[in-house]
């Protein structure tokens, strides 16, 4: 399963949707703690997920990738 995490400078509501590439993407506002964005939302595989989200948001040796979406906006993807 390919994993996104999209950080945003604008204030949201944290969400875990499914993309139309078939990746997850957990969305939430930079100051946020990751942990407790998982915790808050919904998604039949967020529990599956929770380990691997943890590792790309906090691990160096995780493959990655970092795209600027806009200016308030990054996208890190799993490799």
């Amino acid at each position: 399963m390919e994993l996104e995490i999209e950080v945003t400078e604008n204030l949201i509501a944290p969400s875990l949707t499914t993309q139309p590439n078939g990746s997850l993407r957990l969305t939430f506002h930079w100051q946020d703690e990751i942990g407790r964005v998982l915790e808050l939302v919904t998604h039949p595989l967020r529990s599956d997920s929770i380990d691997g989200f943890l590792e790309l948001w906090s691990c160096d040796e995780a493959l990655r990738s970092f795209e600027q979406i806009n200016a308030t906006t990054v996208l890190i993807r799993s490799k």
